[in-house]
């Protein structure tokens, strides 16, 4: 939630485990080769980077697959709980929300390049930003200028993992500080969780329904996504099964120490991550959304308008209307979004080709977040989905 590309724990694992998808029970002597590349690079996340646990979920030709390393409870050693087990899907809620968005921008509900000041007048305080030059457009694409909110709290909310935030305080965090730079400057980019809770309210005016509800109807209905979910206030746990999620920490000495967030108050996240899934699920949603089954094609198009984000060191990432673009090194793109919710990160991706069919999706999926100091698991996270697109 708090960033796109997150911030590793340190716990040398030697558990692997392979294993193909139960949806074609393929053994592993059938899998396809390029699979191979995905297994050695969790091998390494998991032991050279030293995470708890690692896996990939990989939709390819019609098949199915999951592939674990590690474990998902460093007490117990129980494996990795694959496709169905549940995470928190962080800021893959995003692109869900702005689907909906896009779905009443097609019924003239909302106008993209209408001003926020339309919608929710009075809400953003002047100091913060103007809410009569900021457009629908930049909230969803984080070109609102809008002070994220998780960047004025995130240790606040670590180190008292179970304090409840009302949807107000997590707002006023965001406008505590002036705007980062005037809405749709060009050139400038900066991720933006308070824009996405203005988004929700977006919903919850035009609609008369909480966003929660809107986007279980127009989205995870749709798509199938059956076992995905809103947790209730104050359910701090997740439903079985599920991995633990393990927190990366430097300690006053430079190094690292891990702590257990499986377990916090949820009201952290809102409109901008508040949301549990299972990888299955994820791949789900981004293959229903870029095989064109929740949007119209030009609406779609529009939420593959991107900006570059000129943000992340380790991957070429551009960033559209709540939708991610990958660059990916074996030419062409994949798009998708990833999400980082203390203890779980994953990254999801698809690729497309050219009459719109989805070709492969891929998630990876770690039980730990990681920190600035040690970015290895970060970046062999991205090589993993690589690989697993590449083929």
């Amino acid at each position: 939630m708090k960033r796109t590309i997150c911030t590793l724990v340190v716990a040398m694992l030697a558990a692997v485990t392979i294993s193909a998808g139960t949806s074609t029970g393929a053994a592993p002597e059938h899998r396809p080769g390029f699979l191979r590349d995905v297994e050695r690079i969790l091998d390494r996340m998991t032991m050279a980077d030293g995470l708890p646990g690692a896996q990939a979920t990989v939709l390819a030709d019609g098949r199915q697959f999951t592939l674990t390393s590690g474990v998902g409870d460093r007490g117990t050693g129980r494996p990795m709980p694959g496709a169905d087990g549940y995470l928190r899907g962080a800021s893959n809620v995003k692109p869900m929300v702005s689907t909906v968005i896009l779905q009443l921008a097609g019924e003239g509900k909302v106008a993209l390049d209408g001003p926020l000041s339309a919608y929710l007048p009075g809400v953003v305080p002047p100091t913060a930003g103007d809410a009569g030059r900021i457009r629908v457009r930049h909230l969803l694409q984080h070109t609102s200028g809008l002070h994220n909110h998780s960047e004025s709290m995130p240790e606040a909310a670590e180190a008292q993992p179970f304090k409840h935030y009302t949807r107000q305080q997590l707002l006023d965090a965001g406008f505590s500080k002036g705007p980062d730079f005037p809405p749709g400057e060009k050139g400038k980019w900066h991720y933006s969780n308070t824009g996405y809770i203005l988004l929700g309210l977006i919903i919850e005016k035009v609609t008369g329904n909480p966003w929660r509800d809107e986007v279980t109807r127009r989205v995870l209905k749709p798509a199938g996504m059956s076992a995905t979910y809103f947790p209730a206030p104050y359910e701090y746990g997740l439903r079985q099964p599920h991995a633990r999620g393990y927190l990366q920490l430097t300690r006053p000495d430079g190094g690292l120490a891990t702590a257990d967030a499986t377990e916090f108050d949820p009201s952290q996240a809102d409109a901008n991550g508040d949301g549990i899934s299972t990888p299955r699920d994820l791949l789900r949603f981004y293959t229903a959304l870029l095989g064109g089954k929740l949007l119209r094609p030009d609406l779609l198009a529009e939420m593959r308008k991107y900006v570059p984000t000129g943000e992340s060191p380790i991957a070429d990432l551009s960033y559209g209307l709540g939708l991610g673009r990958m660059a990916l090194p074996c030419g062409g793109e994949a798009w998708g979004h990833g999400g980082n919710l203390d203890g779980f990160q994953t990254l999801t991706a698809v690729t497309v080709d050219g009459q719109g069919r989805v070709v492969t999706a891929a998630n990876v999926f770690t039980n730990t977040t990681f920190t600035e100091a040690n970015m290895a698991g970060a970046r062999d996270q991205f090589q993993a989905l690589y690989a697993a697109l590449c083929r």
